[in-house]
């Protein structure tokens, strides 16, 4: 762990910047739409654990994948609305010249950029549901294509495939959930950084939700200080900071400084 971490004794705050939960099951609900129909085309092309028809199942899952551009581009963006005021009134509710500095445009400097950038990411995420479950489903007939070459197939390997082509939408509910949650996420901290750094904040304490189900490398940052130019090295050997990464729950409390 680097030297720019260090212990502090600071209670959260009463308003803490914690991802909007509101804004996660909006994002999920919809993107689980998206998993939802995939599943559909899957199961259309396929039989037990055999793809009826590859060419035409990878042609409808892309024409799929394509056709949601536009409309994950709205669904990111109603995220990132969400995230933002959120995240926004937390900062009024800490301090009345935090608050006035946003107002004034001041804090908001590099928050359509980072934006922008969010989206991009987000609908590359999104359109990968699709693509990705139909990567799976290839994979698994290929499985059941080698066993049945076989002299003696391993019929319960044969029956697990079945039942894993079977899970495809399920897998892909799965994997909507991932990305709504590391997404509301990673949205609110880089939001909430921006914000920090344009009124003139250098870190902020790294807080875990303490629930008995985060990840041991991220209890052990609870309650440190981190250098935002310096995203730290957890003890499981990942790097980032708080919030950002796959379906972490932990989120940045900024060390603000004390504006007149």
């Amino acid at each position: 762990m680097g030297s720019e971490v260090r212990d502090v004794k600071k209670k959260p705050a009463k308003v803490k910047f914690k991802p909007s939960s509101n804004a996660e099951k909006e994002f999920y609900k919809q993107l689980r739409k998206v998993a939802k129909t995939t599943g559909q085309i899957i199961d259309v092309h396929t039989k037990g654990a055999t793809i009826i028809n590859e060419p035409a199942m990878n042609k409808a899952l892309k024409e799929y994948s394509e056709m949601l551009t536009p409309w994950a581009e709205r669904q990111s963006l109603k995220l990132l609305e969400s995230v933002s005021k959120s995240n926004k009134r937390a900062y009024n509710n800490q301090s009345k010249a935090i608050g006035k500095a946003l107002k004034e445009g001041l804090a908001s400097s590099g928050i359509d950029e980072v934006g922008m950038a969010l989206i991009h990411e987000q609908v590359a995420l999104i359109k990968s549901i699709p693509t990705e479950a139909g990567i799976r489903a290839q994979k698994i007939a290929a499985e059941n294509f080698y066993q049945g070459m076989r002299a003696q197939p391993d019929q319960s390997v044969i029956d697990e495939l079945v039942e894993q082509m079977g899970m495809s939408e399920s897998v892909a509910i799965n994997r909507a959930k991932l990305i709504a949650r590391t997404e509301t996420a990673r949205s609110n901290s880089a939001f909430v950084q921006v914000r920090a750094e344009s009124v003139g904040a250098t870190s902020y304490i790294w807080r875990t939700t303490m629930d008995g189900a985060e990840r041991k490398s991220h209890k052990q940052m609870n309650g440190k200080v981190v250098q935002y130019d310096s995203p730290p090295t957890l003890s499981d050997g990942t790097t980032g900071h708080a919030g950002t990464f796959p379906n972490c729950r932990c989120y940045q409390d900024p060390v603000l400084p004390d504006l007149k």
